[in-house]
């Protein structure tokens, strides 16, 4: 994705960086207002929409009965997707998901899957035959950088929000009760925290200007208890050992923010 901004405004935020400071006057390591509204999509399993600043994302869960992979007969499967909607950004374009949008889901769903955040063996009814599948649908209405981790956030919330129906099956009979809605079987919340490298310095919640002037990026994927769960490089120029392990101390200290919020999901 290519983001246009004048040699002006480049040259304001190497100075501001030079300075120990950023163009919204925020810390290297802050995050911009983070608000969550749950069951946005009235018509979803679960759903929620996600602002961090400027940027904006809906995210909703739809639960359908399927048959499992043959290789992993006794569980449920995830299926995540992200579109990136034209109005959200003039970068943006329409046809089918491009790179961009690729990464955003194989990230997101690395860190929900790799958590792991939902009990698959629970979501098989019978095995080898009928289990759930969720499928995540990200949808960015507003970009203002940063989607990684307002991706992430927004499915974890979906998820967490999530209700299907009851479903049994005694003697190969399937009973599907959807007056009896569960709650998914969660595991271990993640998120994604993201800091980019720009020159030597290294930020959090990158806004779309930076972003245009990053060298590289690290999103990471903590599981509540400061685990690692994923981890995923951006942009072709290195960082040292020492930048990378300094990217984890910051990150992990921020994620400590963003689980303060979603655990005020009920």
């Amino acid at each position: 994705m290519v983001n246009i901004i004048s040699e002006i405004s480049k040259e304001k935020i190497f100075d501001l960086l030079n300075q120990g400071t950023r163009i919204d006057n925020r810390k290297f390591t802050e995050y911009r207002p983070i608000s969550i509204k749950t069951d946005y999509i009235g018509k979803a399993d679960g759903s929620a929409m996600v602002s961090i600043g400027n940027t904006t994302v809906v995210a909703g869960i739809k639960a359908q009965l399927t048959t499992p992979f043959n290789n992993t007969p006794d569980k449920g499967i995830i299926i995540t997707n992200t579109e990136l909607l034209v109005l959200a950004s003039r970068n943006f374009e329409y046809g089918p998901p491009n790179k961009f949008a690729v990464e955003i889901s194989r990230v997101v769903d690395r860190a929900i899957r790799e958590s792991p955040l939902i009990d698959l063996e629970q979501l098989c009814i019978v095995e080898g035959s009928k289990v759930w599948k969720l499928h995540i649908d990200i949808d960015i209405i507003d970009f203002d950088g940063n989607i990684m981790d307002a991706a992430c956030l927004g499915a974890v919330a979906a998820l967490l929000t999530t209700k299907i129906p009851t479903a049994t099956s005694v003697n190969d009979e399937l009973t599907i009760d959807e007056d009896n809605l569960t709650k998914l079987p969660i595991k271990n919340k993640s998120i994604l925290c993201t800091i980019v490298k720009i020159n030597d310095k290294l930020i959090v919640d990158p806004m779309s200007a930076e972003e245009s002037l990053m060298d590289s990026s690290i999103s990471i994927g903590f599981r509540e208890d400061g685990s690692l769960c994923a981890i995923q490089k951006c942009g072709l120029n290195t960082m040292t050992l020492q930048e990378v392990m300094k990217t984890m101390t910051i990150a992990r200290a921020r994620s400590k923010q963003l689980f303060s919020i979603i655990n005020k999901i009920k």
